[in-house]
């Protein structure tokens, strides 16, 4: 036996060597068994189609193999037609891919073989079942692809139908004003009864407190405004007073203001009338009071908002509207660097007072579909001369850069029918958070959303809108996506 042990060697060896040899012929060696009978979907999109969107081919699909679904997070726009979409679809190591839909000429279940048809137009109006067979021909696994399309404006600047809070329902003037996280209401009624409304947080979460207030004597309501640290209001006179306890107070500072524009920081702006013109003037007092560039309003102008760019070394403060010192109606923005006033629109709003002026966002999709935010102003409301006299609008103007071009915003960014025109209103956009379920595997439970809470204001009537709107773009209440 011992002897016979290397031939018994030397057989095996020369039989591996032919088994490897045939198998390295074979082309079926490289395929594992894992991969024979693998349904794993690897990619799907839509073919580019610009009759029917524009970027179509950029969608970004997620498939998840956990549990077969193939669906675009962020849904394409209200109304796009989806009965023939052209597919692109791969598998690992599929033998043939099907896909199973309604007809959209007689509703009937049709089945199509992508594999060997791969430009067929499909369905996707409901969820379409998409089945792999693997290379065994055996293995077979369905997915359900869903192609989500809003059913709501997204882009839609939206209005709660019920006031988020009501100011008092005697109040025949208002205006309001934030300072830090607080906002401030001041107003009267008809028989000259003063009261302050005092909003911690987010209007309509807390309960606001009411009490009497007590203010310089002669008050000018419109001039009621606030810095980082401090409430001001003037006299018809332009006599200028300050609280630094929130309204419970006054007290001179011994300045004059004939129009008060608002808060830049801890400084207030405003201009003072003299016999020469008029003069830029700020609080606390500037060495340099110059005259007022000329079409520079002095009355009748929106909001003062402040913002920041990557243009400016400095915050900005922007105003639009209002009357200048010869009587001029404008609708040009003006804005204020923080030594001088310049004009800065090329391209104003039509011609008005009483403007609505507030910071705000407006998504727009990028070449690649991805939905991106962008910084814009928006200008609404205001009073204008009409063909019968002075009218009050609910038109909605948008600039996206910074207050140099306005336009008439989009149908989707106007008022409905129903709400009426109205004038001296405030405008405030404070972040609420909003939340899901948060039993999904690791989630997105919470996010800021940017709401618009319109104060005030009046009709063309002269009477107060008591109810306080809450309006927010639609897209900016969904969830995130992950």
């Amino acid at each position: 036996m011992t002897r016979l042990r290397p031939l018994y060697l030397l057989s095996l060896i020369a039989a591996l060597s032919l088994n490897i040899a045939c198998n390295k012929d074979d082309e079926t060696y490289y395929y594992s068994e894992a991969s024979y009978t693998n349904c794993g979907l690897t990619s799907f999109s839509i073919n580019a189609n610009n009759k029917i969107l524009a970027g179509l081919d950029s969608v970004y699909f997620s498939i998840d193999l956990i549990t077969a679904q193939v669906f675009n997070a962020d849904s394409l726009p209200p109304e796009t037609d989806v009965t023939r979409l052209v597919p692109s679809i791969s598998a690992q190591a599929a033998r043939t891919i099907e896909l199973t839909f309604k007809s959209r000429f007689t509703g009937n279940d049709t089945t199509v073989n992508f594999t060997e048809n791969p430009k067929d137009s499909i369905n996707f109006s409901s969820p379409v079942k998409l089945t792999v067979t693997a290379y065994n021909s055996n293995t077979k696994r369905d997915y359900t692809v869903k192609v989500n399309v809003h059913t709501v404006k997204s882009d839609t600047l939206v209005w709660d139908n019920d006031p988020v809070v009501s100011l008092p329902a005697d109040f025949t003037a208002q205006r309001s004003v934030k300072i830090g996280d607080r906002l401030i209401t001041l107003g009267h009624n008809a028989s000259g009864d003063w009261s302050l409304i005092t909003t911690t947080g987010i209007p309509g979460e807390t309960a606001p407190s009411v009490e009497p207030a007590t203010v310089p004597a002669s008050a000018d309501l419109n001039s009621f405004s606030a810095t980082g640290q401090a409430l001001y209001i003037a006299d018809t006179d332009g006599t200028l007073y300050t609280s630094t306890d929130f309204g419970t107070s006054w007290a001179s500072t011994g300045a004059t203001m004939h129009c008060v524009y608002g808060g830049y920081g801890d400084t207030l702006l405003g201009s003072r009338r003299d016999n020469d013109g008029w003069h830029q003037v700020t609080w606390p007092a500037a060495a340099d009071e110059p005259l007022l560039p000329s079409g520079c309003p002095v009355s009748g102008t929106s909001q003062l908002i402040t913002y920041e760019s990557k243009w400016t070394s400095a915050p900005m403060a922007i105003m639009i509207g209002g009357r200048d010192a010869s009587g001029h109606l404008s609708g040009d923005a003006w804005a204020y660097d923080g030594s001088a006033w310049n004009r800065v629109s090329t391209l104003g709003i039509d011609e008005r007072t009483g403007v609505t002026l507030l910071p705000y966002f407006t998504p727009y999709t990028t070449g690649a579909w991805r939905v991106d935010e962008q910084s814009v102003l928006l200008a609404m409301g205001g009073t204008y001369e009409g063909e019968n006299g002075t009218e009050v609008s609910n038109t909605v103007y948008i600039s996206r850069d910074m207050g140099i071009t306005w336009a008439k915003g989009s149908t989707y960014l106007q008022f409905p029918e129903s709400f009426p025109g109205f004038y001296d209103a405030q405008a405030f956009v404070i972040d609420s958070r909003l939340s899901v379920d948060s039993r999904i595997s690791r989630p997105i439970t919470s996010w800021e959303c940017p709401y618009i809470y319109l104060y005030g204001g009046l009709k063309a009537d002269g009477s107060l809108l008591t109810d306080v709107s809450r309006g927010v773009i639609n897209r900016f209440t969904f969830k995130p996506l992950q």
